[in-house]
């Protein structure tokens, strides 16, 4: 399985850092240059649906997905990782990420990352070295490592011809794609690995400049909406309880 970190050519720090991480988990990665936010044509403001609220930076990342997307639905491979660079990995990810022969068929996508926010999970496809394979049934935010196939890959690309929403919403749409959780996860941003916050998510920086601290709401249709509170008030009713998923440290 080929393994993509997104970095910006400038960013030597987070390149280290990330290349250190990979290293003690005992893999190697291919670096993939990211999209710099100070250079976007007028092209990349216009696929963005023009909304104000965008960062330079929101775009920039979600550019930068759509190029490893691209190269991944023209490789010969049927799976790859792709990490952004301000992670920590778990001992345990070398077992996951040096082939793709573990994931079921019917697979297209899974997150390997945890943001420690409650999420509501479903159908557990296996247990494996420790881990479960685990479907969501709501969001789980974040875009810092995750297990495409190539098919999906194509998929997702292909559509991101306009796009109105940060790029995890876009990857982890539920009303769109059957999404799956590796749980503990063997990835988590530094961000959220409580007393470190030695690499600052620049994004996050981003976001706020643009517009406080308030994030991005996903548009939806009004069926979609309707779907999704649907799904919510019979959640609430069948007591559904919301889990956070851990992040593995054992190897």
């Amino acid at each position: 399985m080929r393994r993509y970190v997104i970095n910006l050519d400038l960013d030597t720090a987070r390149l280290d850092w990330v290349t250190e991480a990979f290293r003690n988990a005992g893999i190697s990665f291919e670096r993939y240059a990211a999209v710099n936010k100070d250079f976007l044509p007028d092209e990349a403001f216009n696929r963005a649906s023009g909304n104000p609220d965008w960062s330079r930076g929101e775009i920039a990342c979600f550019l930068s997905h759509i190029d490893v997307w691209k190269t991944i639905a023209s490789s010969a491979e049927p799976y790859a990782a792709i990490f952004e660079d301000y992670i920590h990995l778990s001992p345990s990810a070398a077992f996951f990420l040096t082939d793709s022969s573990w994931i079921p068929p019917d697979v297209d996508l899974i997150k390997l990352e945890t943001t420690l926010n409650p999420v509501r999970l479903g159908e557990r496809k296996f247990d494996l070295a420790g881990h479960g394979l685990i479907k969501l049934q709501s969001f789980h935010n974040g875009s810092a490592g995750y297990i495409i196939s190539r098919q999906h890959a194509a998929l997702l690309a292909d559509s991101a011809e306009q796009f109105d929403r940060p790029v995890d919403d876009f990857i982890f749409d539920l009303h769109k794609a059957t999404c799956w959780q590796l749980s503990p996860a063997i990835c988590i941003q530094d961000m959220f690995v409580p007393g470190s916050g030695k690499i600052a998510s620049t994004l996050e920086r981003g976001r706020q400049d643009a517009r406080g601290a308030k994030r991005l709401k996903v548009r939806q249709s009004l069926s979609g909406k309707l779907v999704r509170e649907a799904k919510r008030l019979v959640s609430k009713a069948k007591g559904q309880p919301h889990t956070v998923i851990p992040f593995s440290t054992q190897p």
